[in-house]
């Protein structure tokens, strides 16, 4: 049974935030608000990153990797920023907390590129 990438990549994403805030909550005992907040900023921009792979790959698939190689670029830009903005230096192992949704929600982008770029091969 072959499972659609849509519906595996909306579903490792709330896998993605139930394991880390199972982690925030009851495992390092921090406010709730912070990750709540920040899931919601990484759900938005998650979605709209989606939304342009789909569009490019619609307009200009040949250039669907380079695409993705500077979404994966804006990005990082933008969870910096907001890094900054939810004061995450104050909150101990900041970094884990930081990188490892960084590196899961770029993983689930690339595949979803990669299934979108393989898709077009076969047709």
């Amino acid at each position: 049974m072959k499972i659609n990438p849509n519906i595996l990549v909306v579903i490792l994403f709330f896998l993605t935030f139930l394991v880390h805030f199972s982690l925030w909550k009851f495992v390092f005992h921090l406010d709730e608000i912070v990750i709540i907040k920040f899931y919601l900023f990484l759900s938005v921009m998650f979605m709209m990153m989606i939304t342009l792979v789909i569009l490019i790959n619609r307009v200009a698939p040949q250039f669907l990797g380079l695409s993705v190689i500077g979404l994966i670029l804006l990005k990082f830009g933008l969870m910096y920023l907001i890094r900054k903005k939810l004061n995450f230096e104050v909150i101990p192992g900041y970094k884990f907390h930081f990188i490892m949704p960084y590196f899961v929600l770029t993983a689930l982008l690339t595949y979803y590129a990669i299934k979108l770029i393989n898709h077009d091969k076969k047709q």
